[in-house]
């Protein structure tokens, strides 16, 4: 007999508006002579064959159980995924009767079967007790017991939406005081800057006006905060003669927390690197060698310009690229550059680089983890960072600082001082 309709007196319940929803697979699986099936002192599982619903292969287990004082026992029915993978459903089991009845059913909640075998019958899940084995046999069909599977993947779950909430506004807040002339206890004049007038000769401008904050500087440039001196109720003035006004712009929003564009960088590399160099700005000084090294093709004709700058301005990136140049075209350097005017002191950096070509080339032998003599500058700086110290040093600085410790002379005697203990400049007068 089929059913023709469905009528619902009042409100169904959640469960069940659920269970008829759209959406499930169903599996029918009969248990023919249910009755015959005696139920034991503990339990007995009964396997079914193997079925196929929502993409993974699947056997049902019914459950006979009895307890020693009583002739009725309780059914329990459990999924078991036979797949090689895990899979997330919401499943639930009906028992129905001739009429197509459903006598009971159960709607679980979400579960995550594992795959087959995995430990802890993870890949198991159900009910104990369904109902007792009494109603199960009066609900049988020509003594068959009809359970109904019904399962559907779960829905993934939905992350709460996002509160929204502002970036911390105070790195803006310092960007936007750049040249804020109403709170500025600082005025810098930089330089003079050159016009042609009309008839051709170079007339003298007004340099140009920046405003600044003594306690940003002191932080940014301690440099430049010690030209303004002690803070006072006046605004002070002073002169800046040595950076153009553009090159001096970069600088000083940099010290606001500003970005140098990529093309400035380029355009202006060396000269950034001098004015940070002077006035104690590290960072960007190695942004702009770092952007020298990656934009500049070293070549016969410019490494020795390139490595006496490197050296005069302790760029310890670029003197290393120029040495790597050197040791990977030393026939022709050797050929055609007089290196009489090499700065001192390169035999060690020399050594590094032929080592590490040595062993890129597979000639070389293995080197130990951390030997600081043949690691890499930005390797050295990398490491130097992570103790919180200043990574504006030569490659003999850095080895130093990157050791637990150091052995300094006194007063013609050696002791051994903490590197966290000691400054940059005072690292660099150890290496000198």
């Amino acid at each position: 007999m089929s059913l023709s309709a469905v009528v619902d007196v009042r409100t169904p319940s959640a469960g069940l508006l659920e269970w008829n929803s759209r959406g499930w697979v169903k599996a029918e699986v009969r248990y023919h002579g249910f009755a015959g099936l005696s139920p034991v002192i503990g339990r007995g599982l009964i396997k079914s064959p193997e079925f196929t619903c929502v993409g993974c292969q699947w056997c049902l287990l019914v459950l006979l159980s009895v307890h020693p004082t009583s002739d009725d026992g309780m059914v329990g029915v459990f999924l078991h995924n036979m797949s090689a993978k895990d899979i997330k459903i919401v499943y639930g089991f009906c028992v129905k009767d001739s009429d197509g009845k459903e006598v009971n059913h159960r709607l679980l909640r979400p579960h995550t079967f594992s795959r087959k075998g995995t430990p802890g019958n993870k890949d198991i899940g159900g009910v104990v007790k369904v109902a007792k084995r009494s109603t199960m046999i009066d609900s049988l069909v020509d003594g068959t017991l009809i359970i109904e599977v019904r399962m559907k993947l779960a829905k993934p779950t939905e992350t709460p939406p996002t509160a929204f909430v502002p970036e911390n506004p105070f790195c803006n807040i310092i960007q936007q005081m750049f040249m804020d002339e109403e709170t500025a206890d600082v005025v810098f004049e930089v330089g003079e800057r050159q016009t042609n007038s009309n008839g051709g000769e170079n007339a003298k401008t007004s340099p140009a006006t920046f405003y600044a904050h003594q306690l940003i500087l002191q932080k940014g440039s301690s440099t430049l905060a010690e030209l303004c001196g002690s803070v006072g109720e006046e605004t002070t003035q002073v002169s800046i003669t040595d950076v153009t006004p553009d090159i001096f712009h970069h600088l000083l929003h940099y010290v606001y927390g500003g970005k140098v564009a990529e093309d400035d960088l380029k355009a202006n590399s060396k000269d950034l690197i001098d004015a940070a160099d002077k006035y104690g700005i590290s960072n960007l000084k190695l942004e702009a060698e770092a952007c020298f090294v990656n934009s500049t093709k070293i070549s016969v004709e410019n490494m020795m310009e390139h490595l006496l700058y490197a050296d005069a301005k302790n760029c310890a990136l670029m003197k290393e690229s120029v040495i790597d140049f050197i040791v990977e075209n030393k026939f022709e350097v050797l050929e055609k550059v007089s290196l009489k005017d090499a700065p001192g002191g390169l035999l060690a950096d020399v050594l590094a680089a032929v080592a590490r070509e040595e062993k890129k080339n597979g000639n070389g032998k293995e080197a130990k983890k951390d030997n600081f003599s043949t690691m890499r500058i930005s390797d050295l700086r990398r490491k130097v960072h992570e103790k919180g110290l200043d990574i504006d040093g030569s490659r003999e600085t850095l080895i130093a600082t990157s050791k637990n410790t150091l052995e300094i002379k006194v007063g013609g005697k050696e002791n051994k001082n903490k590197i966290d203990k000691m400054n940059t400049s005072q690292l660099q007068a150890c290496c000198r």
